[in-house]
């Protein structure tokens, strides 16, 4: 019976091999899910300006299929396991002590039998195997623990990498995996170049959604917008300017004036409180903040997101073109370093700070948009790759909206918007009467 017993321990124990290796990568994937969630929710501005939704939803449906596959996987693997315990375990286990019992019972010809009545035969059998039966589930249920014991070892060795990575991190030895109202005022229109001073603060009622959009290629034009945030803060109560491809526009003031929430509302991301909003399509603006968004996925998908490969090739631009695009923006070398386009990466960690920016103006590039939204987004860039983004972009027929202080980046602009931070704002022509500003 011992033996049985034993021999079912190492066969259960050789079949349960892959469930630590199992419960390692259930506990990855989740994990792995927990991430891409987390990071969605974490760059939600910076993925609805790129109209990347679809793209994130592809993303996490593949991270989530996954998942469900391998989960799937372990059920299957349970179920079988489970059904064999119980077999090996409980039921051949019994069977084997009942046989084991018997057999001196089996031969009659045994002094004790011959001395022994027939009660006293079955109440000796009875007992013998009762008591063999109770060891046999006993056994059973210390052979079945090693289910239990294989599983910790799954979690066992998630913690040991998670104390391993904790004790490298104090040792400064960390490796990257990828398993990171008081006043109002408005402006004048771009024609008349004239400055507005305050109003007062009161007005009429702004109700989200009364305003108009109308879509227009190669305008943007805000007539009589405010600036209202949506908890109904007034930045600026009466915005009024009107901008055409190639008047490149530098917005400038000091924090909370309201540069990204003009952006935001331009964007739809933010409700239109009255007056009417002309602009392009928004698959026509392109946004590009100080940290560009880099997604989870190959080289390549940086460049194009949020198009995917098939959306890439029905344009008919091919990998040489998105070559070119880096060549432009001095990355070419990430083709070597990164060993082609098809390279899997959690690029927010591995770009630096320039990369990441000079890739988000290859992105630009790529996307060819009526008008783009650069926020800060060259302020890790060297001035002559600036210079030579900004002329690439005239020559394609970009139309900018720049927010920097950047005094260089004035040669490459037309126009100025200025907000003071009280409300009020400046809409005019740059030129040699313009008040200087900015380092």
């Amino acid at each position: 019976m011992l033996l049985y017993l034993a021999f079912a321990g190492l066969f259960l124990t050789r079949l349960r091999a892959p469930v630590g290796r199992m419960t390692v990568k259930e506990q990855q994937l989740e994990g792995t899910l927990r991430y891409v969630n987390s990071r969605v929710i974490t760059n939600s501005e910076e993925i609805s300006f790129y109209q990347g939704n679809n793209r994130e939803r592809l993303t996490i449906e593949e991270t989530f299929k996954h998942l469900v596959k391998h989960l799937r996987s372990v059920i299957h693997f349970r179920f079988a396991m489970g059904f064999i315990d119980n077999l090996t375990a409980k039921y051949f286990a019994t069977v084997v002590g009942y046989m084991v019992v018997s057999r001196p019972f089996l031969d009659l010809s045994h002094p004790r039998h011959l001395s022994s009545t027939h009660h006293q035969i079955m109440l000796d059998y009875y007992r013998s195997g009762r008591m063999l039966v109770r060891m046999s589930e006993a056994i059973g249920r210390l052979v079945l623990a090693g289910r239990d014991m294989a599983r910790l070892s799954g979690f066992t060795a998630r913690i040991h990498q998670l104390t391993t990575v904790l004790r490298d991190l104090h040792k400064g030895q960390y490796v990257r995996t990828m398993v990171n109202t008081s006043d109002s005022g408005n402006g004048t229109n771009g024609e008349t170049m004239e400055n507005r001073e305050n109003t007062s603060i009161e007005g009429p009622p702004l109700v989200p959604g009364s305003g108009e959009i109308i879509e227009v290629d190669n305008l943007i034009k805000f007539e009589h917008v405010p600036l209202v945030t949506p908890n109904g803060d007034v930045l600026v109560r009466d915005m009024n300017f009107e901008v055409h491809s190639g008047m490149n526009v530098l917005v400038c003031g000091p924090n909370g004036c309201g540069k990204s929430s003009l952006f935001r509302i331009l964007g739809e991301l933010w409700p239109l409180f009255g007056g009417r909003l002309v602009k392009p399509h928004k698959s026509k603006l392109f946004y590009i903040p100080q940290r560009p968004y880099m997604t989870l996925g190959m080289l390549r998908d940086q460049v194009i997101y949020p198009d995917t490969h098939e959306e890439q090739l029905k344009k008919g631009i091919s990998d040489q073109v998105l070559e070119e695009y880096l060549t432009k923006v001095q990355l070419k070398y990430l083709l070597e370093r990164e060993r082609g386009w098809d390279a899997f990466q959690d690029w927010m960690d591995v770009l630096s700070g320039g990369e990441k920016q000079r890739m988000a103006m290859a992105r630009l590039f790529y996307h060819q948009p009526q008008f783009a939204i650069l926020d800060e987004c060259t302020s890790a860039v060297s001035v002559d790759v600036e210079g030579y983004i900004y002329t690439h972009c005239r020559e394609k027929g970009i139309t900018l909206f720049t927010v920097s202080h950047r005094k260089s980046l004035w040669q490459h602009h037309e126009y100025v918007m200025q907000f003071d931070g009280r409300g009020a704002y400046e809409f005019k022509r740059i030129d040699s009467s313009t008040e200087e500003f900015g380092s």
